[in-house]
């Protein structure tokens, strides 16, 4: 990688941010430009975003250690966006940090959270590795060589529970059927013992979070029994009418907290799509997750209906680019392909849209795409405005919904706030780990794993894996795991269980080569004698 690269690091900590530049100097082969940024209200935290866009560092750094609300949903703007360049973003939190946080970083979909020490180096390592392989020299630490299978976990953002199971959003593929392990809230909680969970639906539309699959899944509430060949018919009756009561049990216990939790639910019925370069919504205005709707943003079309089915908005905001912009993207074609999709996709639904500077009238532009759903402005994208019509498109809807569930019995849902410790889980998957070092890992899986993928694993110490492939000609493939969120003391042990292994073959090895010697030692002694005696024998028969 050549030129000189931009690193951002959006924070307070001066100390921690000089320290990462020398690090960085002294282990890098890198030419990096280092800027930070800090700002304390919520407004100007989430414009931050702006000088991101604008100029589009290679890496950025996210401290989450002050105002950490404010400065995760940056984290997760900056994830969510798609953008015309690739970069790396590092979560950091202080090493006092409560777990959730730094689950909650995790899971805002930075690549990387590491949690602030005095030992830098394996930021700079994970980072350059991301960025440029071939950088950064090889670490040097100790590597052990194992063949150890792990139970790693698969963060996951819990979306709502109900009466027989949950909705959450994830990157790893599951099928309809398929039995899962799961960790998850309501058995920490005691409400329901069994992390098994069996996937009824698998969708890619209508997802809130930045993952790629939404999944409804029912708790099986108690594990499926495992009984002994050759038991009694009586005892196996027993042993399932038990079972069974306990099933019925822990789901009384399920609905009584979501009785208790009704009042805490709040559903996003609404949803807002913003398409615009400019990015007004995260100029100086109120953070855009508190309002009683979903308000996504994004600088242009990929995919038109990959995008519409994954956002599921009903209403979309078209900030028109000057014609003569050179790279264009936001221009009269695209707007058509747009309103194509729309009457393709959406023939039952109202989908409304709003197209800012526009110089044509609306009625022209409906009966030009005879679609009658659809406003013109010649202003640029006016927040103020376009807040008013979802307001109003709100509770529209929301009054649609109540009279729909007018003489319904429909299952309640509670939906979790993202910030409650419920909207947490992991799906479990086995991995075997090859080689292991206080930085890095080697690791197989039975089933592939997507590139950018982080797991938690628990053994020999709590830590995170951002997972990277590896070329392979085996059948298995391999992987690099890149190891962080891993605090000072679990460092120190992951240290020493890498060293009692690697130095006890490495003794072994020597152990090995000594009796050899030994051995061939002996045996050449052996030789000597013998040939001396036989020299002796030879000498006295001549005498």
């Amino acid at each position: 990688m050549s030129g000189k690269l931009n690193f951002y690091y959006f924070g307070d900590d001066e100390a921690y941010f000089r320290a990462l530049q020398g690090e960085f100097a002294k282990h890098s082969q890198l030419s990096i430009n280092f800027k930070r940024f800090f700002e304390q209200d919520e407004k100007k935290i989430q414009s931050l975003f702006m000088k991101f866009a604008q100029t589009q560092p290679s890496c950025v750094f996210i401290d989450f250690s002050k105002l950490p609300q404010d400065y995760m949903h940056l984290a997760r703007l900056i994830t969510r966006t798609p953008f015309d360049h690739q970069f790396v973003t590092v979560g950091l939190i202080d090493y006092l940090s409560p777990f959730e946080v730094l689950q909650e970083s995790i899971i805002t979909g930075v690549n990387l959270t590491h949690i602030k020490s005095a030992e830098i180096y394996n930021v700079v390592f994970s980072v350059t590795k991301l960025l440029s392989p071939d950088s950064i020299k090889s670490h040097g630490f100790a590597t052990a060589n194992l063949s150890e299978e792990l139970k790693a976990g698969i963060p996951v953002k819990v979306g709502y529970v109900h009466h027989e199971g949950i909705h959450f959003e994830t990157d790893w593929p599951l099928k309809k059927d398929e039995l899962i392990n799961f960790n998850h809230y309501w058995t920490n909680k005691r409400i329901v013992p069994s992390t098994q969970l069996k996937v009824q639906e698998v969708s890619t539309k209508d997802l809130f979070y930045h993952f790629n699959y939404g999944v409804d899944a029912n708790f099986l509430f108690v594990d499926e029994l495992k009984l002994p060949e050759g038991l009694e018919e009586s005892l196996i009756k027993e042993k399932k009418f038990e079972r069974e009561d306990l099933i019925e049990h822990h789901k009384r216990q399920l609905k009584k907290w979501i009785e208790n939790f009704e009042n805490d639910s709040l559903e996003k019925k609404a949803k807002i799509l913003v398409v615009d370069r400019d990015f007004h919504f995260f100029n100086d205005q109120g953070r855009t997750d508190k309002y009683d709707y979903t308000i996504r943003c994004i600088p242009f079309f990929n995919d038109i209906s990959i995008e519409l089915d994954r956002l599921g908005p009903q209403v979309i905001a078209f900030n028109m680019e000057k014609a003569e912009a050179p790279d264009a993207k936001n221009n009269p074609e695209t707007l058509s392909r747009l309103i194509r999709a729309l009457k393709s996709k959406y023939q039952e639904e109202e989908k409304f849209v709003i197209v800012f500077n526009c110089p044509t009238p609306s009625k022209e532009l409906q009966k030009q795409f005879q679609y009658p759903h659809i406003m013109t402005s010649v202003e640029e994208l006016a927040v103020d405005i376009l807040l008013r019509i979802a307001d109003v498109y709100d509770k529209k809807l929301s009054e649609v919904t109540s009279k729909q569930q007018v003489g319904q019995k429909k299952q309640k849902k509670i939906f979790i706030k993202k910030t409650n410790p419920a909207s947490l889980g992991e799906v479990n998957i086995s991995i075997k780990v090859n080689k292991l070092s206080e930085t890095d890992m080697f690791l197989t899986s039975d089933a592939p794993l997507e590139n950018g993928l982080n797991l938690h694993v628990t053994h020999p110490v709590p830590m995170y894996i951002h997972v990277v492939p590896l070329k392979s000609s085996g059948k298995v493939p391999e992987y690099h795991g890149l190891i962080h969120a891993i605090g000072e003391a679990d460092k120190m042990k992951l240290r020493q269980f890498v060293n009692s292994i690697f130095f006890k073959d490495h003794d072994a090895k020597i152990t090995e080569e000594t009796e050899e010697f030994k051995k061939l030692n002996e045996e050449k002694l052996k030789e000597k004698l013998e040939r001396l005696e036989n020299e002796a024998k030879t000498e006295e028969s001549e005498s």
